[in-house]
């Protein structure tokens, strides 16, 4: 016999399915005959209608829904505060092509943050691709100072690493936040 509900071969007579922990046979109730609407359905996977639709896990906290705490505070820094930064930083050292470079990641950091603020489904891939040229810079500027011939700076060498560091931990935030689970239906 088959499981009517994962349609893996099971034993005869057997109510509940070793396999997949539900019923095995189909109880059809004339009472419900309205049609239940179509979802879609995981490949591979019936979906009854006796069923809730589920797409991805279940939300682990669902009260913390929506863009608040440290995800406001991420929105916060890398729309207003990073930039902010970056033209302070680029008043006093003038417009070099490090300063340029560092405008275009802000301004990039800009358009992440009011995707991520306006919980856009496409923010995660900007924000793959932020912190992955976030660390790039970071590894050849220290790769950089250490190959250099010339005395190294160690203050360049503590805020470059501050910013690695920086990277990592937002990087597993976005990868174990509960309130990101909940916000955009999944993590990093």
């Amino acid at each position: 016999m088959f499981c009517a509900r994962c349609g893996q071969q099971i034993p005869d007579a057997i109510e509940i399915c070793p396999l997949c922990g539900r019923e095995a046979t189909l109880k059809i109730d004339p009472s419900r005959a309205a049609p239940a609407p179509a979802t879609a359905a995981a490949p591979g996977q019936i979906q009854w209608p006796d069923e809730p639709a589920t797409i991805g896990p279940p939300v682990r906290r669902p009260d913390l829904k929506g863009v608040g705490g440290w995800l406001l505070f991420f929105c916060i820094s890398l729309t207003f505060l990073s930039p902010l930064f970056m033209a302070i930083r680029a008043w006093g050292g003038g417009f070099g092509v490090a300063n340029t470079i560092d405008f275009v990641v802000a301004g990039f950091g800009v358009l992440v943050g009011i995707m991520l603020w306006n919980v856009n489904p496409r923010a995660f891939l900007l924000l793959w691709i932020y912190f992955g040229l976030l660390a790039l810079f970071f590894v050849l500027a220290l790769a950089g100072s250490f190959v250099g011939s010339e005395e190294q700076n160690p203050n360049e060498i503590v805020i470059l690493f501050r910013g690695l560091v920086y990277i990592i931990v937002w990087f597993l935030y976005f990868k174990k936040s509960d309130r990101v689970q909940a916000t955009f239906g999944r993590n990093l």
